[in-house]
């Protein structure tokens, strides 16, 4: 065989070779943009603490920016594709406009899972923080469920509960891909 025909061979089969590179390449990539989506709710605030002083601004100051870092750092979660919620009030949680609303309107928006949550003051010291991740595929089933407990209620102790709650969302209640 002459080197001509040979190379004509070797040439012959590479445009299938190529195909079936470019091929195995692209279903890496689909694979890994298969992410779960998730939806995040507002997370809600409730005072049984039965204090005097009315703390309802400072209150709202900290609920604000706990939602905002649990938006913040679930956007930029590697392993899911983060759905924000908008909705026509003025709040956007479990209770208003209401759960019924809130998983019709994460369907529609392309979310798997729904975040939602609720922040307790129980007392001057104690607080908790109960969230759940709803499977909007299952029939809204718990896909995770937590209850977390923090102490004071100060911008600071705030501050670490919500950053508490990021983490502990990211490492127990991301939904697997």
């Amino acid at each position: 065989m002459t080197p001509q025909n040979v190379y004509r061979r070797i040439t012959r089969g590479m445009p299938l070779l190529l195909l079936a590179g470019t091929m195995a390449m692209a279903a890496t990539i689909v694979a890994d943009t298969e992410k779960s989506t998730l939806a995040l709710a507002q997370f809600d605030f409730q005072d049984t603490s039965g204090e005097v002083q009315d703390q309802n601004a400072e209150h709202e100051a900290r609920l604000r920016s706990l939602n905002e870092t649990l938006y913040s750092g679930l956007a930029g979660h590697q392993e899911i594709t983060f759905i924000d919620l908008t909705c026509e009030m003025e709040r956007c949680t479990h209770r208003t406009p209401g759960l019924a609303v809130l998983t019709r309107q994460a369907k529609t928006a392309g979310a798997q899972y729904l975040l939602i949550g609720e922040v307790h003051k129980v007392s001057t010291l104690i607080g908790r923080v109960r969230l759940a991740v709803l499977d909007l595929n299952d029939n809204n089933k718990f896909a995770c469920e937590q209850l977390l407990s923090y102490r004071g209620d100060s911008d600071e102790a705030w501050q670490r509960m919500a950053q508490y709650t990021l983490r502990h969302i990211e490492e127990s209640c991301i939904p697997p891909g």
